[in-house]
């Protein structure tokens, strides 16, 4: 290549056997195409640094689209799940504070939308999650106290046997003037189990005027039980004890014509008829 005054030439051999071509172009001609190829890679070098923004930018949306899919469909179960729960529970509910005669609240969830979860949805379902909460907690704290009194209530037979000295007025066994009977009389074997008919503790445990041998406790609530004329006392005072617990063994201490179990039971230190404690007759 060689330079004249305004031109460029080309000189060509396309093989060593033939004759030279010549090609004579003007330098601003080179120099246009020159300036059109450094414009056209230009040109596809932004093409495909946009089509590689595009495709970037592309990928993130459509991995954002699956999160927000999955994101969506893990809330909707979790609402669906949460509804169900809601329901079962509020049942529960219902069925305790009917048992235990609290006026439910209404149908906590009945404004709980169905279907794909929204702000509305959860903030219905926050609402009623809170009230049911609220219900339950005033049922559990009857229920608490009902079982409470319900366990401190004397049930049941303190011994296997018969009555043989019903509550009230009685001939006196040792003599013919009538008396007052305070308790039950149960007539059994001697050194049978005595257990106690309630949840309470242990206010008394010794020897006491005609009781004999006597253990009395108290269950709370103004009740009190007394146990007399046992051979053997098994428990001390300020023991706590539930309801089935062994106390002692039946005897005849005190004033006893034989082997039986005085049962005592007292309201405000008054007496009351055991029987309105007891459970059908056990022998």
């Amino acid at each position: 290549m060689r330079q004249q005054k305004h031109f460029y030439t080309f000189v060509f051999a396309p093989s060593a056997s033939s004759p030279f071509r010549k090609i004579v172009l003007k330098y601003n001609v080179i120099y246009a195409i020159l300036a059109l190829a450094f414009m056209g890679l230009v040109g596809v070098g932004a093409v495909l640094t946009r089509q590689a923004v595009l495709k970037s930018r592309f990928d993130r949306v459509q991995m954002e689209n699956r999160k927000l899919r999955d994101e969506n469909l893990e809330a909707k179960n979790n609402l669906d799940r949460l509804q169900g729960r809601l329901s079962m529970i509020e049942m529960t509910s219902r069925k305790l504070a009917e048992a235990t005669g609290v006026a439910p609240s209404g149908e906590v969830s009945a404004n709980v939308g169905s279907g794909g979860p929204s702000g509305t949805d959860m903030e219905h379902l926050e609402k009623a999650t809170a009230t049911l909460e609220r219900q339950l907690g005033q049922i559990k704290e009857i229920v608490d106290r009902n079982q409470l009194k319900l366990s401190a209530t004397p049930a049941g037979w303190p011994v296997r046997g018969y009555v043989t000295g019903g509550f009230g007025m009685r001939t006196d066994p040792f003599g013919d003037e009538p008396e007052v009977h305070s308790g039950l009389d149960i007539a059994t074997t001697f050194g049978a189990s005595v257990e106690t008919t309630a949840d309470g503790i242990v206010i008394f445990a010794g020897t006491f005027e005609g009781y004999g041998n006597v253990v009395a406790i108290d269950h709370g609530y103004g009740i009190t039980t007394r146990y007399g004329h046992l051979s053997r006392i098994d428990v001390t005072v300020g023991q706590r004890l539930q309801r089935g617990m062994q106390i002692g063994a039946v005897g005849s201490t005190g004033r006893s014509t034989g082997p039986h179990c005085h049962y005592e039971v007292r309201l405000n230190e008054r007496p009351v008829n055991p029987f309105k404690y007891l459970s059908p007759a056990r022998s």
